[in-house]
């Protein structure tokens, strides 16, 4: 299973794949802190829910109103989203974030589910795939958790193990950060991490796919 594992990795095409879905799921995570007001400082949405009374509003509303009126534990989420996508941008520490990032969504999903949120439980559905798809990838690196005699040497990767996913990572993660603080926009928040990941895959096409 693991020669399996370790051809299929090799596909360079996939390898390009699992960069960019670290970077879908992981900048979705980080822009969510400040489009979903986590940091208690950003958005609007507190505004708008308060000049609704709370028992006119559906079952999924007042789920986050609640959430949002708690405060640290709104907070809390906030800051571990933040976490998770980071790590997840970063790819040098994408291992912790996917495991991270599958136990957060799962959950997201469940509650989607559970207050039967329109439209968004496909949304999450997919994400939560990405995030399975994430840990079966690293699965071997993964395995230590649960056995601990089991040996992991890592597979070098031609293309996903190369520095400049890191940098790439960097910038969209500084991009979004200053986004956050002095330009909240939703539409911004798509658009310019999209450019520049647009943008670097190019540049990496043209000077870095054929290196080695």
């Amino acid at each position: 299973m693991y020669k399996l594992l370790n051809k299929i990795r090799d596909i360079k095409s996939l390898q390009i794949f699992t960069v960019y879905v670290r970077y879908l799921i992981g900048g979705a995570f980080v822009i969510s802190t400040f489009t979903l007001n986590k940091f208690g400082q950003y958005g609007d949405i507190n505004k708008l829910n308060n000049k609704i009374p709370i028992n006119e509003l559906p079952p999924a509303a007042v789920f986050f109103r609640v959430l949002m009126e708690s405060g640290t534990y709104w907070h809390f989420i906030g800051i571990s989203q933040l976490i998770c996508g980071v790590l997840l941008m970063t790819q040098r520490f994408s291992r912790l974030g996917a495991l991270l990032y599958f136990i957060i969504i799962l959950n997201i999903f469940i509650i989607n589910i559970a207050f039967d949120f329109q439209g968004t439980p496909l949304i999450t559905g997919l994400m939560l795939l990405a995030g399975l798809f994430l840990l079966l990838w690293d699965i071997e690196a993964l395995l230590p958790l649960i056995f601990n005699r089991y040996k992991f040497e890592k597979q070098s990767l031609q293309i996903a193990d190369q520095a400049y996913w890191i940098y790439l990572g960097l910038v969209i993660l500084i991009s979004i950060f200053l986004l956050g603080i002095f330009y909240p926009s939703f539409y911004l928040f798509l658009i310019v991490p999209f450019l520049e990941g647009l943008v670097g895959f190019i540049i990496f096409s043209i000077f870095f796919w054929n290196k080695k």
